[in-house]
């Protein structure tokens, strides 16, 4: 996944070096959405979760890119303590008019939770992701933009522990996430420093 971050990170950062792009304008912007990930396990569990999530985003835009660091909440179902992400977006932009554009981009992160499992024992996962999203971009006047977009976020995350069968013997409960796709607008408010 390290590899692909870097295949498709790489060349867009380059093109948005090697077009000079140096006016800069700054970003925050809030964000809501509803997400998708599966919960299953290796003793027959397996449970679809939408949570919807609310995120804040700092960042900077040049006219070829983006950037931003991002922070979300997701309120998943009571069988979750938490969940929270921590990451950074690197986005190409395509310019169609001076108020509509497409992007396309690469994210890095980490993915904390917190949930009980089927013997009500606590389970936490902290795993990296990676991955990739999409979106389209609307001005709305010179200071704030609406975006839609669509996130895919690589977890390949699990949580794996050896509990006792009564003789002795150590049986492994695993939990695994494997991806998470969220779908989100954004309200982002863009100044000069």
């Amino acid at each position: 996944m390290k590899k692909l971050v870097k295949l498709i990170g790489v060349p867009l950062l380059a093109l948005s070096l090697q077009a000079g792009d140096w006016n800069t304008q700054s970003l925050v912007g809030i964000e809501g959405g509803v997400n998708s990930f599966d919960l299953s396990s290796n003793a027959g569990l397996s449970d679809s979760q939408s949570p919807a999530s609310f995120g804040l985003k700092i960042g900077a835009e040049g006219q070829t890119y983006r950037i931003f660091l991002s922070g979300r909440t997701y309120s998943v179902s009571d069988q979750f303590d938490y969940a929270n992400s921590f990451g950074a977006e690197l986005q190409y932009i395509f310019r169609f008019t001076s108020n509509f554009n497409l992007f396309a981009g690469v994210n890095v992160g980490i993915m904390n939770m917190e949930f009980d499992d089927a013997q009500g024992q606590v389970r936490e996962i902290s795993q990296g992701y990676a991955g990739g999203d999409i979106g389209v971009n609307f001005s709305l006047n010179h200071n704030f933009d609406v975006e839609l977009g669509m996130r895919y976020m690589n977890l390949n995350a699990e949580n794996t522990r050896y509990v006792d069968d009564g003789t002795g013997t150590k049986t492994p409960y695993t939990y695994d996430i494997d991806n998470m796709v969220n779908t989100y607008v954004s309200l982002i408010y863009k100044f000069k420093i």
